[in-house]
């Protein structure tokens, strides 16, 4: 599995810098699922999303909508530290950060799903099932 040219050598507030004014969804570890765009990432700990603020690395990930799809990455299975019941299995890995991974997101709306490193547990490569020939 090579990915050492996914490498991005930045933070995940750099990164997040780059993405505001998207749709975000953020995977909070007491309240769940928080949607709204990305008003402000400061230079240091946090982004303002609906009138609060957030910490990034505290969260569990951070779904950005209205990015572009890439053909670049690698197919990978990401296990988290919280349970996404073998939701992240099979994904397309497309940056690794200083301090985050980025996914693509699949699905009818084109996102990428930031994770901070202190969500995941291991990165593997996905298991393909094989489907069985009939003579």
């Amino acid at each position: 599995m090579k990915w050492h040219h996914l490498h991005t050598g930045k933070t995940l507030q750099q990164r997040l810098a780059e993405l505001q004014g998207h749709l975000a969804e953020l995977n909070t570890p007491r309240s769940g699922l928080e949607p709204g765009r990305i008003k402000r990432v400061y230079s240091r700990h946090f982004i303002k999303v609906n009138r609060q603020l957030f910490i990034p690395l505290s969260l569990l990930s951070i779904r950005v909508f209205d990015t572009h799809q890439t053909r670049r990455g690698v197919r990978v299975g990401i296990r988290t530290v919280f349970p996404s019941k073998n939701a992240f299995r099979n994904i397309r890995l497309v940056g690794v950060g200083l301090d985050y991974l980025e996914l693509q997101g699949t699905g009818k709306f084109p996102s990428r799903i930031l994770f901070p490193l202190s969500q995941i547990e291991s990165i593997h490569r996905p298991t393909i099932k094989k489907k069985k020939q009939t003579r």
